[in-house]
């Protein structure tokens, strides 16, 4: 990335619209603020999150390469090969927090400085790590959320350190002849210092303000306990914070005494002794290999990693990124290539999916199957889950452009939509709604005869008649397929796929049985859940 501009004694304000100004920035505070306007508390959140998600091909198969690592110490029940899957087993905050360490790690990347931004990166998804692992200890009572906390700790300078490399490397000379801090540094040469901008961005991104408050740093000195949440919150990522900028700056066998100093100055705050540190060290290389595994780093070229792996006591040898890989998680099989290396949401802009050849769908559908087949064993997973995954199956492994699934209501006797896959899905859904008596229209004529239809144009002479006035006024596809749901010869749902061209959908033999198997998974769960 070139023309970053130069210039010294910016203000805050003439900062952020530098990096405004940015083409690639609009697209990186979007991601980021899609996934915080994503909140547990809605009933559609698990909808919309994996729909974010599964719009970036290149992130959804980052996060289930992650989902599927011991990384985050899943129990049981084979491999996760949906999002929506991934959301069940290791949680909808967990989700959400890989979704934003992979968004940010690769939209700070670049040629001219990619080495230097990696090694940052890692540090900071270390430290982030590192405070999940000492949230308890620590009296952070949300562990996601000391995650997300510890990595926005130095957001600002590795936003200075992208946007700003002329004038980063300027603050590093000053810092290395005056012996002066970074703030006062970066707020010579830039006008601001990382905390400054660290700050501002997150509450641009829409990121809670106690996460916000979260950022900015400790003053020197003992750090006393504090009953008050945020400050926790703050407590834990300086503590994580320090440890890493320890790691880097230590000489050579420094490090216990390194260490000795840094459980002093938080004992009363963060009381972890030495041996617990080291301990957390070894747990926290594993799941920083697992990550470096997924965005292709080499740990063995990070010096920082190298010296983290010292510290935790890890022979020299084990400090390539196999190595630590072997000595942290030797009991871990290797990483299954289920993810979406064969199947295919909507390509993003940087990374396109592979072509989809049949072979690659019949096997992206039939993980999708074992995924669902292992949650309807499970009694801890709800229906609803059940037939997200179904439907996700069935978007990314045939590439509908959308996926509707519509419920009978009842008191109506209608159907009516209840969520999606796709762009617009759930203003989609809502379009669905209609009587399941009348004239027998191509939606009636699924239902009442149990009978998978594909129109592959609703104009051709055959079929125009038989395509309801309301799908015509509302909805845009030219082609769809539709698979009824019948519980003991009573319609009780229907699928919709579609896609906006004519002819646009073919299933051959083999996807068209797998698929059918997933509406039967789906006629199963909602058989149990009567």
């Amino acid at each position: 990335m070139t023309g970053r501009g130069s210039g010294a004694d910016m203000p805050l304000d003439g900062l952020l619209r530098r990096i405004q100004a940015e083409s690639d920035f609009p697209a990186l505070s979007e991601s980021v603020g899609a996934i915080n306007r994503i909140t547990a508390s809605d009933r559609e959140s698990v909808n919309q999150l994996s729909n974010t998600i599964l719009k970036d091909f290149a992130l959804t198969s980052k996060l289930l390469k992650l989902a599927n690592a011991a990384f985050y110490g899943r129990p049981g029940g084979g491999a996760i090969s949906t999002v929506s899957r991934a959301v069940v087993i290791l949680g909808f905050d967990a989700v959400r927090s890989i979704a934003l360490s992979l968004i940010l790690f690769d939209n700070l990347q670049n040629r001219a400085q990619a080495q230097q931004l990696k090694e940052e990166f890692l540090k900071v998804l270390y430290a982030a790590l590192f405070a999940r692992e000492l949230a308890e200890k620590a009296g952070v009572r949300d562990a996601e959320e000391a995650f997300i906390g510890a990595m926005l700790h130095h957001l600002g300078r590795m936003l200075m350190l992208f946007y700003f490399p002329a004038e980063m490397a300027a603050v590093h000379e000053a810092m290395a002849a005056r012996g002066i801090t970074e703030a006062l540094a970066t707020t010579e040469v830039l006008g601001a210092s990382p905390e400054q901008l660290s700050i501002t961005v997150a509450r641009n991104w829409g990121f809670p303000e106690r996460l916000v408050q979260s950022m900015k740093h400790l003053p020197p000195g003992r750090v006393r306990k504090s009953a008050n949440d945020t400050e926790r919150l703050r407590i834990l990522a300086g503590f994580c914070g320090a440890l890493c900028e320890s790691v880097t700056a230590t000489p050579e066998g420094g490090h216990p005494a390194a260490m000795t100093r840094l459980v002093e100055r938080f004992r009363d705050s963060v009381p972890v002794t030495t041996e617990q540190i080291g301990t957390v060290m070894t747990t926290v290389l594993g799941e920083l290999a697992h990550f470096a595994q997924a965005v292709n780093v080499e740990l063995g070229r990070s010096p920082f990693a190298v010296q983290a792996a010292r510290w935790a006591g890890l022979p020299p040898q084990e400090t390539a990124s196999a190595g630590v890989a072997r000595a942290v998680t030797a009991s871990e099989d290797a990483l299954d290539d289920v993810v979406l290396h064969e199947a295919a949401p909507a390509p993003c802009a940087t990374d396109e999916a592979p072509p989809r050849t049949s072979e690659a769908v019949q096997a992206r559908l039939a993980s999708g199957l074992q995924d669902v087949g292992n949650s309807l064993i499970d009694d801890n997973v709800s229906l609803n889950d059940i037939l997200r995954m179904i439907l996700e199956t069935m978007y990314t492994g045939m590439g509908f452009e959308h996926v509707i699934l519509c419920i009978r209501d009842a008191s109506r006797n209608t159907m009516r939509g209840r969520f999606g896959f796709g762009d617009g899905a759930q203003a989609l859904a809502r379009c669905f709604d209609f009587p399941l008596a009348g004239t027998p229209d191509v939606f009636l004529v699924a239902l009442q005869n149990n009978a998978d239809i594909l129109i592959s144009d609703i104009d051709s002479p055959k079929i125009a008649s038989r395509i309801p006035v309301w799908f015509r006024r509302q909805i845009s596809a030219r082609t769809f397929v539709l698979f009824p749901i019948l519980v003991k010869g009573k319609p009780v749902g229907l699928i919709y796929g579609d896609h906006a061209e004519a002819g646009d959908i073919v299933i051959p033999e083999k996807e068209l049985s797998l698929l059918k198997s997933l509406r039967n998974q789906a006629v199963l769960a909602l058989r149990q859940s009567l």
